[in-house]
């Protein structure tokens, strides 16, 4: 049967005034004594008796309300076996699951962000799974409910304001309810459900995505446990089922537990595995996790319902509310409408906006970026999100463009924590890409990229890197300088020099791998990279790409300043200087107009390629500025037009992001309406999937785009350099009245900033550390100088307000 937009409308009404009084809470003391323990006798779980339903939304609660929430919104479960790209995130930067939501069976594809396959501290150019490496699925939850196939008035939604995956239904006129969240402070996922007037019925099951076998441990407790075959990774689960009535028992037979007439319950996981990334301990600590899962799991059972709610929304909205977007009013009727809905209506429509569904894609940029990059590992090719042993490429970290944009999003959007774990990644892994680099870049094997001169020093990385120190596929000489040009924005837009002397090292070391490997150009005398490759394009063997030339000037640069600041290795700083002085800066080809990729003006190309690597220099890097040359702006921009105006979604985020920095705010907008193209997960299609996870060529996952999209988004709204802010650079017709608070721009400031008409109507700057900047609006400029911490404001004309 067609439902109309207006039966649309008031069923999401309807679903808006029951999800405010989801979830409901457990007893008013601890959910379970104990995960380990028993009682009731052969006969399973005789629970308590609960206290009543406490409404969520009760003050102190933490939560926003239903009404207020950012909802992604559908009205069909997700098939299990496009999970991938149907199923609702949730994850706390470590252990995460993808939600599938049907009434008669709740699927939770399970991850652990650190559970990996692979050897250790090898160069593997095979790129396999045993040698590198591969990210692992950590398993399967299953709750089985039979008795509630065919329910009707079916909903569910995720709620990025909260971060909870809710579904709702009703099966014989009772109404049953789920919420799923997996929580930072608590250290676990937890699975409400609960019933007005209904009972559940069924099993719980619990399956390694390893292949080990499912151990029942109690009337109510289920857990797993193994060893990574070649890196010899410990890891473990332990599941815990707490009803707040009927019985819970286990059945043997089936390592699985059985549910009998319970109105509510509750389910809590927990997962760890040994590794902690330190290359000085193996990075491994060689320590069972068991012991930790378990405790994880007692002390959340110890804890109502109510409060792990409330501990997890309070410490989500700590990070996620720091940010607020206004691009302007959807309709009603696109508001109305379900995901899928939506995209394949604003695909249908690209001249007709949906600025709230154009904002919420920015909010779950930062939701993933929460979500999947927090205290551990940094978001991989696939965030922390796989459904499988063999994920497209692996997974793994590629460094080329995909895991630098992975961190375009958490500094511009107020998630300064969030990028630590690629800081953290890097610093760790550091030693061993030092020792691969030194035993194996110039290698006999290594024909494309070796240093004609033969020595070797410092580090550099392949294109692709695992969590062991190993790297596969070809080696990507600039890769190191682009790493350290990621490092070093953090430290641009906090001013934090604990953090930069962390970096240090890092980034020193990279000065002398690019100290040693530089040559001497014949023609011009200056200083060019060795044989290389421009990503992923043309002939192997090139002298002096533009990619790497801008990227070691952008390296040369920055330490230049870090030395300074850290009042270090002054001689070396000089050194360094001098060889950026020497430096071959990239040309505009007279042939075509363009800036060369390539020395060789021969070489050609694919003229549209996805890659835009040749224009690093214009963005992420800061050598090349509209103030720039004139001559090699416009090769810029002819290069930026030759690629075309169309890719999967990481190509299309680096053009927006391009187009910004023109300020041409029609062109960037034109692409938006492709980052959303509706793909089914069968089709071909670049764009996004029903989860609004990105799609790459229709059948894979990779969340690059997810955050390198909203960047740029954000970059059309606000860019930032020390010493200046641009505001409203690129805004289109289309977000002609809006607002955004606590944008973050470099030289430590947060902004909000107000539209009216297309015009800037105010601007609020307050410091997170800096003292002065410019502020730069069209033709008119403010210099500002405040207190560190302090607040200063300014009308549209950047005329100071009280």
């Amino acid at each position: 049967m067609k439902i109309s937009v207006n039966q649309k409308r008031r069923r999401l009404l309807k679903l808006g005034s029951v999800a405010a009084i989801l979830p409901v809470a457990g007893r008013a003391g601890s959910i379970a004594s104990s995960p380990s323990s028993t009682t009731g006798g052969p006969s399973g779980v005789q629970s308590q008796t609960p206290n009543p339903d406490v409404a969520s939304t009760q003050p102190g609660s933490g939560l926003v309300s239903a009404n207020q929430a950012l909802l992604f919104q559908y009205d069909q479960p997700a098939v299990e076996s496009s999970m991938q790209f149907q199923g609702l995130p949730v994850g706390n930067g470590r252990l995460g699951a993808l939600a599938g939501g049907a009434s008669e069976r709740e699927a939770l594809y399970l991850n652990e962000i650190t559970l990996w396959s692979g050897s250790k501290d090898v160069v593997d150019p095979a790129y396999t799974t045993t040698g590198m490496g591969t990210y692992l699925s950590l398993g399967k939850l299953y709750v089985d409910l039979p008795g509630h196939a065919g329910a009707a008035n079916y909903q569910r939604s995720l709620d990025i304001s909260n971060a909870v995956v809710r579904t709702q239904y009703s099966v014989g006129g009772k109404t049953y309810t789920r919420e799923i969240f997996s929580s930072f402070p608590d250290n676990v996922i937890v699975i409400r459900l609960t019933s007005h007037g209904g009972t559940y019925n069924g099993t719980v099951s619990l399956f390694d995505g390893q292949g080990t076998q499912t151990v029942g441990e109690s009337n109510h407790a289920l857990s797993f446990s193994g060893a990574v075959s070649g890196s010899g990774e410990l890891y473990a689960t332990y599941l815990s089922v707490i009803p707040d009535a009927g019985v819970a028992s286990l059945d043997a037979a089936n390592a699985q537990i059985t549910l009998q007439g319970c109105p509510a319950l509750t389910i809590i996981l927990a997962a760890r595995t040994d590794y902690n990334g330190r290359y000085v301990d193996s990075y491994l600590t060689g320590i069972n996790p068991r012991s930790a899962t378990i405790a994880d799991v007692t002390n959340a059972a110890a804890r109502t319902y109510q409060d792990l709610l409330r501990r997890h929304v309070q410490d989500y909205r700590s990070l996620f509310g720091r940010m607020e977007l206004n691009l302007g009013t959807s309709s009603d009727a696109q508001r109305a409408l379900t995901i899928p809905e939506r995209l394949l209506a604003r695909e249908a429509n690209p001249a007709a906006a949906d600025p709230e569904l154009e904002a919420m894609y920015v909010q779950f940029g930062r939701y993933l970026t929460i979500s999947s990059s927090r205290g551990s590992l940094p978001a991989n090719l696939q965030g922390l999100w796989s459904t499988t042993n063999n994920p497209p490429w692996m997974a793994d970290y590629h460094t080329d463009i995909n895991v630098q944009m992975n961190y375009w999003l958490a500094d511009r959007a107020a998630l300064p924590e969030c990028q630590q774990p690629f800081a953290d990644y890097v610093t760790g892994q550091f030693p061993s890409w030092v020792q691969s680099t030194r035993n194996h870049f110039n290698d006999a094997a290594n024909v494309n990229y070796s240093n004609s001169s033969g020595k070797v020093a410092g580090w550099t990385v392949a294109i692709s890197t695992g969590i062991y120190g190993s790297l596969g596929w070809d080696w990507s000489p600039p890769a190191s300088a682009w790493y350290c040009r990621t490092l070093w924005n953090h430290y641009q837009y906090t001013l934090d020099k604990a953090y930069l002397a962390s970096i240090y090292p890092v980034m020193k070391s990279a000065c002398e791998f690019w100290q040693v490997r530089l040559i001497k150009d014949p023609t011009t005398g200056l200083l060019i990279d060795d044989k290389d490759w421009s990503p992923e394009q043309g002939p192997h063997q090139q002298l002096g790409i533009t990619y790497a030339q801008e990227l070691v000037w952008d390296l040369f640069t920055n330490f230049a300043t870090a030395s300074a600041l850290l009042g270090k290795d002054a001689d070396f700083a000089q050194t360094v200087a001098s060889l950026k002085a020497q430096l071959y800066l990239p040309k505009v080809s007279p042939t075509t107009g363009q800036l060369q990729e390539w020395m060789d003006d021969s070489i050609v190309g694919e003229v549209g390629h996805r890659h835009l690597s040749p224009l690093i220099g214009w963005f992420e890097g800061e050598r090349i500025t509209l103030d720039s040359d004139p001559k090699l702006v416009a090769g810029v921009k002819a290069l930026l037009t030759a690629r075309g105006y169309d890719s999967m979604g990481w190509g299309l985020a680096w053009r927006i992001a391009c187009w910004a920095h023109f300020h041409d705010a029609a062109t960037c907008y034109s692409m938006i309406p492709k980052l959303l193209r509706y793909s089914t997960g069968n089709d071909g299609v670049n764009g996004t999937f029903a989860n609004m996870f990105d799609a790459y060529q229709g059948s894979m996952f990779q969340i690059d785009a997810n955050f390198g999209g909203p960047a740029a988004i954000l970059e059309m709204l606000l860019q930032s350099r020390m010493g200046r802010i641009t505001l409203l650079p690129a805004l289109p017709s289309q977000w002609g009245t809006g607002s955004v608070a606590g944008l973050r721009a470099k030289g430590g400031f947060a902004v909000d900033l107000a539209w009216t008409g297309g015009a800037l109507s105010s601007v609020k700057l307050t410091s997170v550390g800096g003292t002065q900047t410019a502020l730069q609006y069209g033709s008119v400029s403010r210099a500002v100088v405040m207190p560190a911490n302090g607040t200063a404001k300014f009308n549209g004309n950047l005329q100071p307000v009280s």
